[in-house]
């Protein structure tokens, strides 16, 4: 009974716009981005049949969701071609040459440059870092259209919305709590 009436340490909420997001093949997407997801996980159950009731068992596949990060396009379109100039290449779009000169970018994983750490940085109320994720093995799979109209009536700037694939995501507690 002792445990439900205990007070939490810290009884400050989660706020929403406390974030940062780093990528470090496409830093000029950090300071633009707006708003990103922490994925969901699931995890795929096996049932097994008995002749009375089918039982559940937890089984050994994680699945995670897609990661999904709105940004403001810059003026001269910097963080929005570092996306697509990436899918391109992954793409082998304009051949193989884009895709060769993306993977010798870096040789820290087998793929080489063509994948790489997103981490969301969660900022506590008084706006520092308690928090990381870390998508590991990240390469982007979508980038949203830029839809201009000369016939809208007030001046919008545009966002765009990248969609990333991963391997996994780790959580590092920073502060330790």
């Amino acid at each position: 009974m002792a445990a439900a009436n205990k007070i939490p340490d810290n009884l400050n909420y989660l706020s929403n716009i406390s974030f940062r997001l780093t990528m470090q093949d496409a830093p000029n997407l950090t300071w633009f981005c707006q708003a990103v997801n922490v994925p969901g996980v699931s995890l795929e159950a096996i049932d097994v049949t008995t002749p009375y009731v089918t039982i559940p068992y937890s089984g050994a596949k994680v699945n995670f969701e897609e990661l999904s990060v709105r940004f403001i396009v810059d003026e001269h379109l910097k963080n929005w071609t570092e996306i697509y100039d990436r899918i391109i290449a992954l793409g082998l779009a304009e051949g193989g040459e884009n895709y060769r000169l993306l993977k010798a970018k870096s040789d820290t994983t087998q793929r080489g440059g063509t994948v790489s750490t997103l981490v969301l940085t969660v900022l506590t109320s008084a706006m520092n870092p308690q928090m990381e994720f870390h998508f590991y093995e990240a390469f982007p799979t979508s980038i949203s259209a830029l839809d201009f109209d000369s016939a809208a009536g007030d001046l919008e700037y545009f966002t765009a919305t990248a969609a990333f694939r991963y391997t996994n995501y780790e959580i590092k507690n920073l502060l330790n709590n």
